[in-house]
């Protein structure tokens, strides 16, 4: 799955669409400081991109050792009724998208107004690829 995404970002990548890498030290700061072990999915993403995307998506991540997207964002909708083994990837405004890891680190969509949590897809790699392909759908 991973080269799936490689070759979409590679194709559509814009300058500065992401942060850039990130090291495990600044993603084990991630996990400490919300409470939660990440899946090895987004580790990769974290890991290879920091934070960004492409055709007008962007992922919440890590942007540097002292500035974090997705500890922020899971501190903003935890504090809303979020539950706390959810980490927030996408702000969407009406509603998130988080990986749940409290249920095999699926990724779910959370809506502020109802507090409902909707299963949407199996993995991390599952959602970008589909997202990814959508935004670049729209794009073209």
């Amino acid at each position: 799955m991973n080269n799936k995404i490689v070759d979409m970002i590679k194709q559509y990548s814009e300058e500065d669409d992401f942060y850039g890498k990130t090291n495990e030290v600044d993603i084990k700061i991630v996990e400490k400081s919300l409470g939660i072990m990440l899946p090895e999915s987004y580790k990769w993403f974290l890991s290879n991109y920091g934070s960004g995307g492409i055709c007008g998506v962007e992922i919440l991540g890590i942007e540097n050792k002292d500035n974090s997207s997705v500890i922020h964002g899971t501190e903003r909708y935890r504090g809303l009724g979020l539950d706390s083994g959810c980490i927030v990837i996408e702000d969407l405004g009406e509603f998130i998208m988080c990986i749940d890891t409290n249920n095999e680190n699926k990724v779910i969509r959370w809506d502020n107004v109802n507090k409902k949590k909707e299963y949407r897809y199996d993995n991390f790699y599952e959602y970008l690829i589909d997202t990814f392909q959508e935004a670049i759908d729209n794009w073209d």
